[in-house]
C-alpha cells in the first residue's frame, strides 16, 4: 500500500487493482465479477442479490446470499495481501467499496465528462478538449474485459463504450474545429470500419476528407455508407448527414443544403413549469438519452411514459421538455388529449386540426378526411427538428395519426396505460414512472411547505408521506393543506391524513385523489375491476397470479389476463417478477370499492378462498421439505382455489421465502376474523420454514396468536403445541425462565389428555433446554423419559431422534463412548426410513462424540455431512452450528486457517438470521487471531 493507504481499483479494461507498483492478480472469475460490480458502485451499497446475478445469472446457486457471502470472504482474503481488506464494506443487505470515486478509473472518466461539459457551457474549447482528453486517457482497453459475467457484459459494458465512442467523437468534433483535419483522417478510416454503422463517425470523416481538399473520397463515404445501411435495413441516411452530402456535392462551405427552407412559425406551446417540481433524476436521465438516439435514428423518435394515477408523468414530461426546449429549434407542440378525462376524449382529428393552425396553415386549407390532414401533418413536420408532447393519453390508436414519418422529431406520451401496441408497432420506448423514492417524496414536499418548516418536524413530514403513500398528486393535496393553514403544525396534518381517501378531496375532478382514480376503474372490463375490488380483502403487501385465481374464484390463466389488465392501466405493479402489488392509497380505494360493491358473503367466501390457497399451498411446500410430516390435518379446501404445487424442497423454500410477510399477514387477518382453526393450521404449516431460517422473533408472535386461538376455541392439544413451539423458541433465543414457564404448560396438557406423542416431544424439549443451561444431568433425565415413552409408541423417526437426544446428553457429560452408540444407532434408524432432518442433527453428534475421542478425521466427515443435510434443508442454523464444530475440531487438529474459514462462514450465517450467538463466533475468531 502506499503511503497514503491508496489503492487503485480499475475496470476500463481488464480488472485492475493496484497499490503503489504493485498490481494484485485476481485469478477467480468469480471474484472479478464481484470486484468489478463494486468498482462500478464505488462508494455505494450493491444488493446481494444483484452480485448473486451478476456472478451467476440464471444458474444460481441453492442458496445464492450465501454463495455471495462466501465470495465476499475470498475477496477479502485476496484484497489483505495489499492491506485492504477493509475496503470491502458490509451493508445490511450487500456490500460496499469504501473509495472514492478518484481512486476508480470509471470515477475519474465521470469527474473528467463532467469537467468537459462545464467547459462546453462556459465556451471554454480548449479546455473541453483538455477534460474529454483525460477522460479518454482512463481507458486501457474494453470495459470489463476480463470480467465473465453475461449480466454486466449485456448491461454494463455497451453504455461504457457507448460513453467512450461518444467522446471519442466529441474530441473529434473539438479537432475538426481547429482545422486539424489532415491528422484525423487515418483515425476516422479505422473508426469508421469497425463501426460501420456509426452515421456520426461517418459525417466526420466526411467533413475532414473535404477539408483535406479530397472531396470525391468524401462523396464515396458517404456512398458506401448509404449503401450498407439499403442493403441491411432499406432505409437512407439521416437528413443532417444528406445535408452535408448536398453542401459538398455543391462546394458549400458549411453543412446546411443550398435551397433556402420555407420560413414556418415556430410553435411554443409547452405549459409552464411547476416551481414544486424535484428528484426524479434516474426518470429525467432516461428522457436525457432519447437526445441521441434522435440523432441516430432514421424516423422520428416516441417515448412513453407510464405510471399509474397522480404519479407525476405530466409534471415530469413538461419539467424535462422546458429545459430542452431550445433543443427544438423549430418547435414545440403540446396537448392533453384527456383520454381518462370524465368528459370525451379528444380525437386525433381534432388535435391534428389545431397542429396545423399552430404549423401555419390556414383553417380554409386544412382537409377534412383525417387521413388528408395526417399527410399534411408529416409532409410539414418532415425534416423539421420538433418536440410534440401528447399528455393523458388512453390508447395507441389515440396517438398514431399524430406520429411524424421522419427524423429529427421526439413524441413523448403520458398514459395510464403501457400501450403495448404503441411499443411493438412502433418502436416507442417505454420510460416507467414508480412512486418516488422517500428521499425524492421528501424534497417533493419541502418545495411546497418549504424546507426550514420541514426541518423543525422531520417526522410529522415523514407521516405526511407515509399518509400520502408517496404519491405526488397526494403529496401536493397534503402540502397544499399545510400552506393554507401555515399557523398550524406538520403533525396536525399528518394526523388529519389518517381519514384516508376523505382527507385527500380538493372538490375537484381532475385533483382529487379518489376522482382520479375512479377514471382508471371505469376503464376497466368488469372482470377486471372485480379483481381490483377483491383486491381490497388481500391481507399482505403482494401476490401472485395463483393467489390473485383463488381470490377471485376463476382459473390462473383467466386471472393472468385480468393482472395483465390492471398493471397496463398501471393500478397495480409487477414490482418483482410474477408478484403484484397495490400503493397503499390505492389498497385504500379497493378497500372502499368492495366495501360498497359486494356483499358480506361474496366478501367472506372470496377471503376463504384465498385462506385456504396459502393453507394449502403451504402444506404442499412443507411436505415437499419434509415428506415425514404427518402431524398437519387441514379443513376441506373451498370450491374454486387454485393452491400452487411446489414439486421439490428448492421450489418449496423458494416458495416460503416469497410468501413470509403474505403469510404472517394472514395469520393477523385469520386471528382478527375469527377463524381460529385456520390459524393453528397456518401455524403449523409455517413454523418449520421460520425455525430453519432464523425468524425466530416472528415465529414467536406466531405461536403466541395459536394459543389464544386454541384458548378460545377451549381445545387442549393445540393449546400444548403452541406452548410447546413457543417454549423451543424461547430457549433458542435464551429466554430460559420463558421456554419453562410455556414447556411445563405444554406437558401438563399433554399428560391430562394422555398424549404419548406431545409428552415426547416436550420432555426433549425440556432436555435441550436444561443441556443451553448446562444442567446436564437433567437433560438427560428428561430425554430418557422420552426415550421410555417413544419405545411404547410405533413411530421409528421420533424414536430415532429420541435416542440421538439421549446420546448428545451423553456426550455433554464426557461419555463419548455411550454417546457414539446411541447415535449410530439413531442414525441407522434414520437412514433406514429415509429421515434428512434427523439424519442432520444425528451425524453432527456423531461429529461431537468423535471429536473428543481424539478421531478427528471421522469428527470432520461427520460434520460435513450434517453441514450438506442442514444445508438441503435449508436449516441455517444447524448449518452454523455444525460449522462452529468444525471450526473447533480443525482448531484441536492445529489447522488455523481452516479453522477461521469455517467459523467466519457460521458468523455470516448468524449474523444474519441476527442470532446472539453471532457474537461467540466473533470471539473464537480474535481469540484464535491472538
Amino acid at each position: 500500500m502506499t503511503a497514503d493507504g491508496r489503492v487503485e481499483f480499475g475496470v476500463l479494461g481488464p480488472l485492475r487493482i493496484a497499490s503503489g507498483d504493485t498490481e494484485l492478480e485476481v485469478t477467480s472469475s468469480q471474484s472479478r465479477v464481484f470486484l468489478a460490480l463494486l468498482v462500478l458502485n464505488a462508494g455505494h451499497q450493491v444488493t446481494l442479490y444483484a452480485l448473486a446475478d451478476a456472478i451467476w445469472g440464471v444458474s444460481l446457486p441453492k442458496n445464492p446470499r450465501r454463495a455471495a457471502q462466501l465470495c465476499a470472504v475470498r475477496v477479502r482474503a485476496r484484497l489483505e495481501e495489499i492491506g485492504a481488506a477493509d475496503r470491502v464494506v458490509t451493508c445490511p443487505d450487500g456490500y460496499r467499496l469504501d473509495v472514492a470515486a478518484e481512486h476508480t478509473d470509471v470515477g475519474r472518466f465521470r469527474k473528467w465528462l463532467r469537467a468537459a461539459d462545464s467547459a462546453a457551457a462556459d465556451d471554454d474549447a480548449d479546455g473541453e478538449l483538455a477534460a474529454v482528453t483525460s477522460a479518454l486517457e482512463q481507458w486501457r482497453g474494453d470495459a470489463l474485459a476480463d470480467v465473465s459475467s453475461d449480466v454486466l457484459q449485456r448491461e454494463m459494458a455497451p453504455g461504457l463504450a457507448e460513453q467512450r465512442l461518444s467522446l471519442v467523437e466529441r474530441r473529434i468534433d473539438l479537432l475538426l474545429r481547429r482545422e486539424n483535419a489532415a491528422d484525423l483522417v487515418d483515425e476516422l478510416v479505422t473508426l469508421t470500419a469497425r463501426h460501420p454503422l456509426r452515421e456520426r463517425l461517418w459525417g466526420q470523416l466526411m467533413e475532414s476528407l473535404q477539408r483535406c481538399g479530397r472531396r470525391t473520397e468524401a462523396l464515396n463515404a458517404f456512398h458506401r455508407y448509404r449503401l450498407r445501411l439499403r442493403e441491411e435495413f432499406g432505409i437512407d441516411p439521416s437528413p443532417r448527414l444528406r445535408a452535408l452530402h448536398t453542401t459538398i456535392l455543391t462546394s458549400r462551405t458549411d453543412a446546411e443544403p443550398a435551397a433556402a427552407s420555407v420560413s414556418l412559425p415556430v410553435p411554443r406551446e409547452l405549459p409552464s413549469d411547476t416551481a414544486a417540481f424535484a428528484g426524479r433524476a434516474a426518470e429525467l436521465s432516461q428522457l436525457d438519452a432519447l437526445m441521441p438516439a434522435m440523432d441516430a435514428s432514421a424516423g422520428p423518435v416516441v417515448a412513453v411514459v407510464t405510471g399509474t394515477a397522480g404519479v407525476g408523468k405530466s409534471t415530469l414530461v413538461v419539467h424535462w421538455a422546458r429545459r430542452n426546449a431550445e433543443e427544438f429549434g423549430d418547435g414545440q407542440l403540446f396537448v392533453n388529449m384527456r383520454g381518462y378525462h370524465p368528459a370525451q376524449a379528444v380525437s386525433p382529428e381534432r388535435v391534428l386540426a389545431r397542429f396545423l393552425r399552430a404549423l401555419g396553415v390556414r383553417g380554409e386549407d386544412i382537409p377534412d378526411d383525417v387521413d388528408e390532414r395526417a399527410a399534411m401533418y408529416r409532409s410539414i413536420m418532415d425534416g423539421r427538428r420538433m418536440l410534440v408532447v401528447l399528455d393523458n393519453v388512453n390508447s395507441s390508436d389515440q396517438v398514431r395519426p399524430l406520429l411524424p414519418s421522419s427524423a429529427g422529431s421526439l413524441v413523448l406520451v403520458t398514459s395510464r396505460d403501457v400501450l403495448l401496441s404503441l411499443i411493438v408497432t412502433d418502436g416507442a420506448r417505454r420510460i416507467n414512472l414508480d412512486l418516488p423514492s422517500i428521499t425524492d417524496a421528501r424534497k417533493m414536499l419541502a418545495r411546497r411547505v418549504g424546507g426550514e418548516r420541514l426541518s423543525t418536524e422531520p417526522g410529522a413530514g415523514d407521516d405526511i408521506i407515509a399518509a400520502s403513500a408517496r404519491l405526488p398528486l397526494a403529496i401536493a393535496i397534503a402540502a397544499a393543506r399545510a400552506a393554507t393553514n401555515h399557523d398550524s403544525r406538520l403533525a396536525t396534518v399528518a394526523a388529519q391524513l389518517k381519514e384516508g381517501l376523505d382527507a385527500f378531496d380538493t372538490a375537484s375532478t381532475t385533483t382529487d385523489v379518489r376522482s382520479v382514480f375512479s377514471w382508471s376503474y371505469r376503464a376497466l372490463s368488469p372482470e377486471a375491476a372485480r379483481l381490483l375490488r377483491l383486491l381490497g380483502l388481500h391481507p399482505g403487501p403482494d401476490l401472485t397470479c395463483a393467489a390473485a385465481a383463488s381470490l377471485v374464484g376463476v382459473p390462473p390463466k383467466q386471472a393472468d389476463h385480468l393482472l395483465a389488465e390492471l398493471a397496463r392501466a398501471n393500478l397495480l405493479t409487477e414490482h418483482v417478477p410474477g408478484r403484484y402489488a397495490l400503493h397503499d392509497l390505492m389498497r385504500e380505494y379497493a378497500v372502499e370499492l368492495v366495501s360498497a360493491n359486494e356483499t358480506h358473503a361474496e366478501r367472506d367466501l372470496a377471503g376463504r378462498r384465498l385462506l385456504d390457497h396459502y393453507l394449502h399451498t403451504g402444506y404442499a411446500a412443507a411436505i415437499a421439505i419434509n415428506p415425514r410430516r404427518t402431524d398437519i390435518t387441514l379443513d376441506e379446501m373451498a370450491p374454486a382455489v387454485h393452491p400452487e404445487e411446489p414439486v421439490d424442497r428448492d421450489t418449496a423454500m423458494e416458495w416460503f421465502s416469497s410468501e413470509r410477510e403474505v403469510m404472517l399477514a394472514a395469520l393477523d387477518w385469520a386471528s382478527g376474523a375469527g377463524y381460529d382453526s385456520q390459524v393453528g393450521q397456518l401455524v403449523r404449516v409455517f413454523a418449520g420454514y421460520l425455525e430453519r431460517q432464523g425468524f425466530w422473533t416472528q415465529l414467536i408472535g406466531c405461536y403466541q396468536a395459536a394459543i389464544a386461538a386454541a384458548e378460545r376455541l377451549g381445545e387442549p392439544i393445540p393449546q400444548a403445541r403452541a406452548h410447546r413451539g413457543l417454549g423451543v423458541m424461547y430457549a433458542r433465543m435464551s429466554r430460559a425462565d420463558d421456554a419453562y414457564r410455556h414447556l411445563a404448560r405444554a406437558l401438563d396438557l399433554y399428560r391430562d389428555a394422555d398424549h404419548l406423542n406431545g409428552q415426547a416431544r416436550t420432555e426433549t424439549s425440556l432436555a435441550l433446554l436444561r443441556e443451553q443451561q448446562h444442567r446436564y444431568p437433567e437433560a438427560l433425565e428428561h430425554a430418557r423419559r422420552a426415550l421410555e415413552v417413544r419405545e411404547r409408541m410405533d413411530d421409528g423417526a421420533a424414536y430415532a431422534d429420541v435416542l440421538n437426544t439421549v446420546g448428545w446428553c451423553h456426550a455433554l457429560l464426557g461419555q463419548y463412548e455411550l454417546a457414539l452408540d446411541h447415535a449410530v444407532r439413531a442414525l441407522a434408524k434414520h437412514q433406514e426410513i429415509d429421515n434428512p432432518v434427523g439424519q442432520a442433527a444425528t451425524l453432527d453428534t456423531i461429529g461431537y462424540a468423535h471429536h473428543h475421542l481424539g478421531n478427528y478425521a471421522e469428527a470432520i466427515d461427520s460434520y460435513h455431512k450434517a453441514v450438506g443435510a442442514s444445508q438441503q434443508l435449508g436449516d441455517r442454523y444447524h448449518t452454523a452450528v455444525s460449522l462452529i464444530n468444525i471450526g473447533d475440531c480443525y482448531e484441536a487438529m492445529g489447522d488455523r486457517a481452516s479453522c477461521h474459514d469455517a467459523w467466519r462462514e457460521a458468523e455470516l450465517i448468524l449474523d444474519d438470521i441476527q442470532h446472539p450467538a453471532a457474537q461467540q463466533v466473533r470471539d473464537k475468531l480474535r481469540g484464535a487471531a491472538a
